[in-house]
């Protein structure tokens, strides 16, 4: 009989909050509401030239990148929170497949942190990666300090997809 202990679990890994969502909003409607009132008051008559000649009022050309950069965030953040809430419901649930057994053929991530750490654990195949936090799941590899190695016996509770099996759960010996 294998003694194992939780080290990952979704339900605590939770993501940036709604506030953060919030408080990003926040900070883009009033930049909004600014470029609207110096606009609507002596700022009509502000002109700027850009480099390609293009002469445009500056407070409404700053909306443009202001938009863009508010648009790309909250969508990531957004993205995040529906993630988590996903897996979240799905561990909760039992609606996740789970495989024991120990890991082999364990590639840890290159040191120049290209690529992905994978294994095998009973011919489940699992890999991850640092940089892919917007797909969830366990993704710390051994380069930041992740708790895989070679012949280690875990107990994997995982979603599988048609791009990777999800670690939703991890408890090692």
């Amino acid at each position: 009989m294998h003694h194992l202990h939780t080290v990952y679990n979704t339900i605590y890994d939770s993501p940036k909050s709604v506030l953060h969502l919030v408080v990003i909003s926040s900070i883009y409607a009033s930049l909004v509401a600014f470029c609207i009132i110096m606009y609507r008051g002596s700022g009509r008559k502000a002109v700027i030239t850009l480099n390609i000649g293009t002469k445009g009022n500056p407070y409404l050309l700053i909306l443009i990148p202001v938009t863009f950069v508010y648009l790309v965030f909250g969508g990531i953040d957004l993205s995040e929170i529906s993630i988590y809430k996903r897996d979240k419901a799905l561990l909760i649930s039992n609606q996740v497949k789970v495989v024991e057994g120990n890991v082999t053929d364990f590639h840890a991530m290159p040191g120049d942190g290209h690529g992905n750490e994978y294994f095998i654990v009973n011919g489940i195949g699992f890999a991850y990666s640092k940089y892919e936090e917007a797909i969830g799941g366990y993704n710390k590899t051994v380069l930041d300090g992740g708790v895989i190695k070679p012949n280690l016996y875990v107990r994997i509770s995982y979603e599988p997809t048609d791009f990777r099996n999800i670690i939703l759960k991890l408890e090692i010996e």
